[in-house]
């Protein structure tokens, strides 16, 4: 049972040992908060997170801006204060291109009302044509 326990203890110190460790080689200074980042050659935080030049940070769970309030993940979005944004990204199209919902909308609105007016004036032809027989 000793030896187990032995053999146990030496597995878990080879393992912790063996894993690769956080080396700070520099420092990041997060422009609103002041707030200094330590960051290892890839300018990766302790957290595993990709720190930008003013404090921005891009992490696997999310993204999360350099005033300590906007974020972006998967669902419970926050964009900039006081700008009312939820900070989901827009709809694109087919070709991958931000456009306007209420816009295509709106065209499709105008191109229908366009066919309509036109059946109304070829409506109207007609009914002059028979007025009177």
């Amino acid at each position: 049972m000793w030896c187990l326990v032995q053999i146990c203890a030496l597995s878990v110190l080879s393992l912790t040992s063996g894993a690769p460790q956080f080396v700070a080689v520099s420092q990041i200074a997060n422009t609103r908060t002041g707030e200094l980042i330590d960051v290892n050659a890839d300018s990766i935080d302790i957290g595993g997170c990709l720190v930008g030049p003013s404090g921005e940070r891009v992490c696997p769970l999310g993204a999360f801006g350099s005033d300590g309030q906007s974020r972006v993940l998967a669902r419970g979005n926050k964009g900039p204060g006081q700008t009312g944004s939820n900070g989901n990204a827009g709809p694109i199209n087919a070709a991958g291109q931000a456009y306007d919902p209420a816009a295509e909308t709106y065209k499709k609105q105008i191109i229908a009302y366009q066919a309509w007016a036109e059946q109304q004036v070829e409506n109207a032809k007609r009914q002059l044509g028979t007025a009177g027989k």
